[in-house]
C-alpha cells in the first residue's frame, strides 16, 4: 500500500504535466463526460419529487418544474436555476435543505444520487437536451451594504468628470421626474432618453446619463446617495429600471423587462432589492444581485403610480391610480397596513427619516401622514386645490409639495404652511428639496425647472431640461466671442482716447498751476512795491504840505518883518543912544535873515519833494500797469485752471466707466473663450473616453475568450484528474485483488 501512495503522488504530478502536453502531443482522448440534460435526466427527478406542488395544473409560487422553459423562467421568487453553479441555484439550495423553506415540504430529503444528478445537470449548464448548448448565469451584481441609511456616509458620492453631450435635443423641454441626493449638492432630472445631473449650488450641468430604454417617469437616489435609479421606458411597449453609479456615471445594472413603462420604482436602503410598478397594476420586487424576481404584489386595482422603501428597509409603501395605499413587509411582501382615505390617484409617497411616519400625496388635493405602529392616520390637510402632484420629506422632518395650482410649498408636520414659492408657468409635476443647499427645485409641465431658496423663497436660477448639443454650445460660444470682440475693440479705442485726453488736460492743468504759482510771488512783490511807493508818496506829500504851510506863513511874515526892520532902523537912527532899540534892530535883522534863509530852504525842499512825489507817482503808475497786466494774466490762468479742473472729474469718471465697460467686455471675451475651451475639451474628453471604452470592450472580449480557454483547459484538467482517479481506483482494486489472491495462496499452502 506504500507503493500505492507513491503512485498517487506520481499520478497527480503526471496529471499536471498532461495538462501542458495535452494539446501538443497526439493522444487518445479521454472518454467525454456524459451529458446530463433536463429531458433525459433532471425532469424525471423533478417530476418524482416536486411535481405534486410545482407541475401541471398546480403551480405553487408560480413555479412549474416539469417544463424546461417554465423552470428556467422561474417563479414568484425569481430565477431558481443558475446555469453553471448548482450552489448558487435557489432550487438546489431548497432541495438540499441549505435554505428554507426546505423542499419537499414533507421533511424527507431527495436521495443523494438524485441530488447529484440535479447538481451535475445545473453545473453542466442546465442543458435542455443532448443538442443544446450550456447556458450561463447572469453575472452577479454585488451592491449590498450595511449600516444606518439615515446617517451621513463617510464618503459622499459626487460625479467625477462625465460627458455633457445630450443624447438628443427635443423640440420642447420635458421634465417628467426629478430627485436630489440625500447628502450631496446634486440633482437628477429626467429627460427623453437621458438623465441630467446638475449641481444644486452652481446649477451647472455635471453629466448626462444615457437611457436608451426611453423616458424615466421616476428617479430615486439610494439612501446613501451612491446610486441613482431611474424607472421608465416606452409607453405601452416596454419598461425597465436602470441603476447608475453616481460617481462614475456607469450603468451598474438594468432590472425588469416590462411590457409597459415603469411609473414608480425605488431601491432598498441596503441596495439588495428594487421595487417597480406601472400600468399592469403589479408591484414587482427584484434582487439587485442577479435581477431575479423575488416576489410580486397583485392587490392593486389600478396602475401603480408611487412606491418607496422605508429608510430602515423594513417596509415598502405603494400607491395606485385609484387611491389605494398599502404598506408591505419588505422581506416577504406580506401586507402590513392598508391605508384608506385618499379618494383619487396617489401621486407620491415619502418616508420620514426615522421610518415611523409615511407621507402620501394625492390628486384629491390632500397630503396625509400615517404612523407605522398601527397604520393610523396622523394628520391630513388640503395642500393644493386642484390636486397635489408630488411630495418629499425633508431631512429635518418638514415636507415640500407641488400641485396642479402651479405652486410649490413647504410645510411642517402639522400641516402649517411654511412658505409658498412663486407660481410656475404650468402644472407642477415634480418637486424635491436639496438638504445640502437649502433649495427647493420644482418642475412644471412645460419643462421649466425652477430653483428657489427655501429660506426666503427667492428664485436663484433655472435648470435646463433640454440642454443644447455640444456643437450648438460651441457655435454659440464662438458667436459670443465674436460679439464680445467686436464690442471690446471700439470700447478699448474709446477708453484709450479718453485716457489720452485726460492726460493732456492733467498736463495742461499742471502747467497752468505751475505758471500761476510762479506769477503769484511776482504780483505780491509788485503790490509790495506799489504799497512802498504809495507810502513814500503819501509821506512826502505830508512833509511837503508841512513845508508849504511853513513857507506860506514865512512868505506872509517876511514883508511885515522887513517893514518892522526898516522902521526899527529909522528909529535907531533917530535915537542912537537907545540901547534897547539898538538890540531890537539887531534881533529884527537876524530874524529877517533867518526867514529869508528858511524861505530859500523851504523852496528847495518843496521843489525836491515835488520831484520825489513825481518819481513815486511814476513808479506807482508803472507798477499799477504791470500789476494790472499780471493780474489779468493770473485771472486768465486761474480761469483756465478752473476750467481744466472742471474737466478732470468727468474725464476721470468717463475713463473709469469706460474702463469698467472694457473690463466687462474683456470678461465676456474671456468667458466666451473659456466656454470654447470647455466645450472643445468636452468633445476631446468624449472622444478619448469613447476610445478607451472601445479598448476596454475589446480587452474584456479578449478576457472572455481567454477565460473560455481557461475553462476549456480546466475541463480537460478535470477529465485528466477523473481519469487519474479512475486509474488509481483500478490500481487499488487490482492491488487489493492481488493481495487477496496472495492470502488465498498462503491459506491454500497452509501458511
Amino acid at each position: 500500500m506504500k507503493k500505492s501512495s507513491n503512485n498517487l503522488t506520481s499520478l497527480v504530478v503526471s496529471g499536471a504535466i498532461l495538462l501542458i502536453l495535452i494539446n501538443a502531443v497526439p493522444a487518445q482522448e479521454a472518454a467525454p463526460e456524459p451529458k446530463i440534460t433536463f429531458d433525459d435526466h433532471a425532469k424525471a427527478v423533478l417530476q418524482q419529487h416536486c411535481s405534486s406542488c410545482h407541475g401541471g395544473g398546480k403551480k405553487e409560487a408560480d413555479l412549474d418544474v416539469t417544463n424546461y422553459t417554465a423552470i428556467m423562467l422561474g417563479g414568484g421568487s425569481g430565477e431558481v436555476i443558475a446555469p453553471g453553479s448548482a450552489n448558487d441555484s435557489y432550487l438546489y439550495k431548497l432541495v438540499t435543505h441549505v435554505e428554507s423553506p426546505e423542499m419537499p415540504p414533507s421533511g424527507t430529503k431527495i436521495p443523494d444520487p438524485d441530488l447529484k444528478l440535479l447538481s451535475d445537470w445545473i453545473n453542466q449548464g442546465a442543458l435542455e437536451n443532448a443538442g443544446s448548448k450550456p447556458r450561463t448565469s447572469k453575472p452577479k451584481t454585488d451592491l449590498s451594504l450595511s449600516g444606518d441609511a439615515t446617517v451621513r456616509p463617510e464618503s459622499i458620492a459626487f460625479p467625477l468628470r462625465m460627458p455633457l453631450e445630450p443624447v438628443i435635443k427635443t423640440a420642447r423641454p420635458t421634465a417628467t421626474a426629478m430627485a436630489t441626493s440625500p447628502w450631496a449638492k446634486l440633482a437628477a432630472v429626467a429627460a427623453p432618453k437621458q438623465v441630467l445631473l446638475y449641481s444644486t449650488e452652481t446649477l451647472e450641468l455635471l453629466g448626462v446619463l444615457p437611457m436608451e430604454e426611453g423616458l424615466a417617469h421616476t428617479l430615486k437616489f439610494s439612501r446613501n446617495g451612491s446610486l441613482l435609479l431611474g424607472g421608465g421606458g416606452k409607453d405601452g411597449q416596454s419598461g425597465k429600471t436602470i441603476i447608475w453609479d453616481v460617481t462614475t456615471g456607469k450603468r451598474v445594472t438594468a432590472i425588469g423587462d416590462e411590457l409597459d413603462t415603469v411609473l414608480a420604482a425605488d431601491i432598498s436602503s441596503n441596495h439588495e432589492l428594487v421595487a417597480l410598478g406601472g400600468p399592469n397594476k403589479l408591484v414587482k420586487v427584484f434582487s439587485v444581485a442577479d435581477g431575479s424576481l423575488r416576489y410580486e404584489i397583485n392587490k392593486h386595482t389600478d396602475w401603480v403610480t408611487a412606491l418607496e422603501f422605508s429608510p430602515d428597509g423594513k417596509f415598502l409603501a405603494t400607491g395606485d391610480r385609484n387611491g389605494g395605499l398599502q404598506v408591505w413587509e419588505t422581506a416577504s411582501g406580506a401586507e402590513r397596513f392598508a391605508l384608506p382615505g385618499h379618494t383619487l390617484a396617489i401621486t407620491g409617497v415619502s418616508w420620514r427619516a426615522d421610518s415611523l411616519i409615511l407621507a402620501s400625496a394625492s390628486e384629491d388635493t390632500t397630503v396625509r401622514l400615517w404612523e407605522m405602529e398601527k397604520g393610523g392616520a396622523v394628520k391630513n390637510w388640503g395642500a393644493h386645490g386642484a390636486g397635489t402632484t408630488a411630495i418629499d420629506f425633508l431631512r429635518d422632518g418638514n415636507l415640500t409639495t407641488c400641485g396642479r395650482d402651479q405652486l410649490a410649498k413647504t410645510w411642517d408636520q402639522n400641516g402649517t404652511l411654511i412658505r409658498q414659492f412663486p407660481a410656475m408657468s404650468d402644472v407642477a409635476v415634480a418637486v424635491s428639496y436639496c438638504d445640502e443647499t437649502g433649495r427647493v427645485i420644482g418642475a412644471d409641465w412645460k419643462g421649466e425647472i425652477y430653483v428657489w431658496n427655501a429660506a426666503d423663497g427667492v428664485e436663484v436660477g433655472r435648470l435646463i431640461a433640454n440642454p443644447p448639443l455640444l456643437s450648438e454650445r460651441l457655435v454659440l460660444a464662438n458667436q459670443n466671442l465674436n460679439v464680445a470682440t467686436e464690442k471690446h475693440l471700439p470700447l478699448l479705442a474709446q477708453v484709450e482716447q479718453t485716457k489720452l485726453k485726460l492726460a493732456e488736460v492733467t498736463a495742461a492743468l499742471g502747467s497752468g498751476e505751475q505758471n500761476r504759482a510762479q506769477m503769484m510771488p511776482r504780483i505780491a512783490e509788485m503790490e509790495a512795491k506799489i504799497a512802498a511807493a504809495k507810502q513814500l508818496f503819501e509821506s512826502t506829500s505830508a512833509q511837503q504840505a508841512t513845508w508849504q504851510i511853513e513857507q506860506s506863513e514865512k512868505i506872509t511874515a517876511q514883508p511885515l518883518i522887513a517893514e518892522a526892520y526898516q522902521k526899527t532902523v529909522a528909529a535907531a537912527q533917530a535915537l542912537p543912544a537907545d540901547t534897547e532899540l539898538q538890540q531890537s534892530m539887531t534881533q529884527l535883522e537876524s530874524k529877517k535873515n533867518l526867514v529869508e534863509a528858511r524861505l530859500l530852504e523851504l523852496s528847495s525842499l518843496v521843489a525836491k519833494s515835488d520831484e520825489e512825489k513825481a518819481n513815486a507817482k511814476k513808479q506807482m503808475d508803472e507798477l499799477a500797469v504791470a500789476l494790472q497786466a499780471d493780474s489779468q494774466s493770473l485771472a486768465t490762468l486761474t480761469a483756465e485752471v478752473t476750467q481744466l479742473q472742471a474737466q478732470i472729474a468727468p474725464l476721470t469718471t468717463q475713463a473709469e466707466v469706460e474702463s469698467q465697460t472694457v473690463a466687462a467686455a474683456a470678461a465676456e471675451m474671456a468667458a466666451a473663450q473659456q466656454q470654447i475651451e470647455k466645450w472643445n475639451g468636452q468633445l476631446e474628453f468624449i472622444k478619448q473616453l469613447d476610445q478607451l471604452n472601445m479598448e476596454l470592450e475589446k480587452t474584456e472580449q479578449v478576457m472572455v475568450e481567454r477565460q473560455t480557454s481557461v475553462d476549456a483547459a480546466q475541463e480537460k484538467l478535470q477529465a485528466v484528474a477523473t481519469e487519474v482517479e479512475q486509474a488509481q481506483q483500478q490500481q487499488q482494486a487490482t492491488e487489493a485483488e492481488a493481495e487477496s489472491l496472495r492470502v488465498k495462496i498462503l491459506q491454500l499452502q497452509g501458511g
